[in-house]
């Protein structure tokens, strides 16, 4: 992979909520002080690797709320700061409101605690056009521009309607949550939501199952097409993709050495005298699960007193918002339930658990990870939580062992640790005895398998990978570009054409040659389409293929008389002029019947919708259906359908233009076509299509050859139309 430097971007612009530094007051001076979080910490390690000197235009800018001060201080050579000012009025209900009352809830499966006040979501819009306006005067042609997390969901679209050609990522630090629960916003925010997200290039989330939601929200909220994690957006495509957030492994796993940190771990075993550490590190936040874990332990000591005087449970809650009333309130039933389980069980030699309400150093937080014997990570929801990655990589002295809550985004990668649901009391106390009783092998082998992954995928592995991956949708982007079909490139087709005796011209039926019609039947060869291929076919130099995904009897009425080749089914069955039908696969066709009761059973659900039952495929058809109702059935079918499909590789789920098929995937267009490219040598190919099934024609098409999409959409097409009936123009000026 390229690093940064390496790829064709000038400068890195971070866009987050805040700067990364702030100031506080020391004796009689500000000290710019680094923010906690783990954006933060990512982005800083980043810079460290970088090839920036000082001075250059190639500086890390960094966008956010903070100090004016901060945009004038030289705080780090490798970063320039701009703050971004917020009326606190406006702030107040955009971040204490909106992101934090309404998104970092619901995004968390708290649905029960979040607030739809929309005076919060006005404010959120603003505060976000703010953003947009500060950026303004200060993107410049080249800059990769990496917006950061819930705070600036509308963000990537407002850059793209200043600066349409910009390079932008988007990444999202929080869960996204089911389509269901993203679903209890009002239609009207979620939709600002997903446009305003997708106006970015590169949409990273930290795992498959949050790129899945996303991707499902996308389809129920906006209906867009969506192949391959490719999202069709008007006339650009972008990209969403999983990409976990990594640590410095490196800092963390060599710290545990240094000076500073060997102290504190001397200090820290002499208090122990020889006590099991079991140690966990939050913020205070209601997602953290800290109730559960306290009554996990409790349960812990009741069901094995063995580890009575022996253990010891060190939790530490970072503050956070401790100003807010449901805050406030966690904090005191903390404490009270660790004053509980602390007055039954501790005596005058030994206390069960140490609670500290505290930020720790650097140093002191990772001599706790190392010393101790297990690292309780169990919270309630978490996007990544990088705690869980910190503890497997400062297991070096004493090697301990992490429990691990499974809805944590860590747990997908740190399957070696033994995870639980946190809200299983049961199974959490269980955990805990058996991360104290595994051997000192056993727990190295599973912390070495994790290190090693670590290591491989770190911060830098991250943040390169997305770069990287952003490149490769700009390459993609391009190959897809919309170019319209002008006069001077139909010239240069009609004089190929002329200069070439060997042609052969591939042709779509439905939505190409003939317009799409209410109902398929109506969809008949009109005159002037059945007199353009006449003239084609009457010069002997031109082999006319019509290749479509209709029946092959309907095909054959069409065209009777004249001598086409015809592909019917999208390539199952072929006819040569004067030749009967021909099956091009061998295909078992019982899945049918497994099928249809479903598609029917939608047909039931949506008026105006039929089922059109071919030789070998079945397609669903809603053209005539509600629109509204036709975009919600759609999508439901497709999840529907991918789940049955997940257990049958054979056959795949096609959309093309309001019609939905299944067929095999033996066969398509473009294996059909392939077919004729490699019986023949043609110095002139044409193909035609305009739906999403024609992208297999154009994929195998030579580059010499010349394809057209009718439609705006973006394509593999080298042209694409804006009207069907600009084809008749153009094939009657070649003829």
């Amino acid at each position: 992979m390229k690093t940064f430097s390496e790829l064709s971007y000038n400068r890195l612009v971070i866009i987050a909520y805040r700067l990364p530094f702030k100031l506080v007051k020391k004796g009689n001076i500000n000290v710019a002080v680094q923010n906690a979080g783990g954006l933060v910490s990512a982005i800083l390690s980043l810079s460290e690797k970088m090839n920036i000197s000082s001075g250059s235009d190639s500086k890390i800018l960094w966008i956010g709320t903070g100090e004016k001060q901060l945009g004038k201080e030289n705080i780090n050579p490798k970063f320039d700061l701009l703050p971004v000012e917020i009326p606190d009025q406006i702030n107040d209900e955009y971040y204490g409101g909106f992101c934090n009352d309404t998104i970092w809830p619901l995004f968390h499966y708290f649905p029960s605690l979040t607030v739809y006040n929309p005076s919060y979501y006005d404010s959120y819009v603003k505060a976000n056009q703010i953003f947009a306006d500060t950026l303004k005067d200060v993107i410049k042609p080249g800059d990769f521009i990496w917006v950061h997390d819930y705070q600036l969901f509308h963000l990537p679209s407002l850059i793209r309607s200043y600066f349409p050609d910009a390079k932008i990522g988007f990444f999202l630090h929080i869960p996204f949550p089911s389509s269901e629960l993203f679903r209890h916003l009002p239609r009207t925010w979620r939709e600002s939501i997903i446009k305003g997200i997708i106006g970015a290039d590169l949409i990273g989330f930290h795992t498959n199952d949050y790129t899945q939601h996303f991707i499902k929200a996308v389809k129920r909220t906006l209906g867009c097409e969506i192949n391959q994690n490719y999202i069709y957006v008007e006339d650009r495509i972008c990209k969403v993709d999983a990409f976990p957030i990594g640590i410095d492994f490196d800092k963390f796993h060599e710290a545990c050495f240094l000076p500073k940190v060997l102290k504190e771990k001397e200090r820290l075993k002499k208090q122990l005298n020889g006590k099991k550490l079991i140690f966990s590190v939050d913020r205070l936040d209601y997602t953290k699960g800290f109730l559960y874990r306290l009554l996990a332990f409790e349960r812990f000591l009741e069901k094995h007193p063995k580890w009575h005087q022996k253990s010891v449970f060190n939790m530490v809650v970072v503050p956070s918002r401790d100003n807010i009333d449901r805050y406030k309130d966690i904090k005191k039933e903390i404490e009270a339930t660790v004053g509980r389980i602390n007055g039954n069980y501790s005596n005058l030699a030994w206390r069960p658990l140490i609670y500290q309400y505290k930020s720790l150093s650097f140093e002191e937080l990772v001599a706790l990870y190392d010393i101790s014997d297990v690292g309780l990570i169990t919270p309630l929801r978490d996007g990544m939580n990088l705690v869980a990655k910190e503890y497997v990589a400062c297991q070096k002295e004493n090697v301990g062992m992490l429990v691990l809550s499974e809805m944590a985004g860590a747990a997908v990668e740190l399957n070696e640790a033994i995870i639980i649901n946190p809200t299983d009391v049961e199974e959490t106390a269980d955990a805990i005895d058996k991360a104290l009783n595994l051997t000192q092998k056993e727990k190295e082998q599973k912390i070495h398998k994790m290190q090693n992954r670590l290591s491989r995928y770190n911060v830098f592995t991250w943040a390169t990978d997305f770069f990287n991956q952003a490149e490769d949708v700009t390459d993609k982007q391009k190959q897809m570009k919309v170019n319209f079909l002008d006069p001077h490139a139909l010239t240069d087709i009609r004089s190929a054409y002329c200069q070439t005796g060997k042609r052969v011209i591939f042709i779509d039926y439905d939505g190409t040659l003939i317009p799409l019609s209410k109902y398929p039947d109506m969809a008949i060869l009109n005159e002037r389409a059945g007199n353009t291929i006449k003239k084609l076919i009457d010069d002997t130099r031109n082999k006319v293929i019509i290749i479509s995904g209709r029946e092959c009897e309907f095909l054959e009425r069409q065209f009777e008389g004249l001598d086409v080749t015809l592909v019917a089914e999208h390539g199952y069955f072929v006819k040569n002029p004067g030749k009967d039908w021909i099956t091009k696969s061998s295909v078992d066709l019982t899945w049918k019947e497994k099928f249809l009761p479903i598609m029917n059973e939608y047909v039931d659900r949506c008026n105006g919708s039929m089922i059109e039952e071919k030789h070998a495929s079945i397609a669903w058809h809603y053209r005539n259906a509600d629109e509204g109702i036709a975009s919600i059935r759609i999508n439901e079918l497709k999840d529907d359908l991918t789940e049955i499909l997940k257990t049958d590789s054979k056959l795949q789920v096609l959309e093309g233009n309001k019609v939905l098929e299944i067929k095999s995937v033996l066969y398509d267009k473009g294996t059909a076509a392939l077919e004729f490219l490699n019986k023949k040598k043609y110095d002139f190919i044409m193909a035609i299509g305009d739906d999403k099934t024609d992208e297999d024609l154009f994929n195998v098409i030579p580059e010499y050859g010349f394809t057209i999409k009718i439609g705006t959409n973006p394509s593999k097409a080298k042209f694409n139309l804006k009207r069907q009936s600009q084809i008749y123009e153009i094939l009657e000026f070649l003829c």
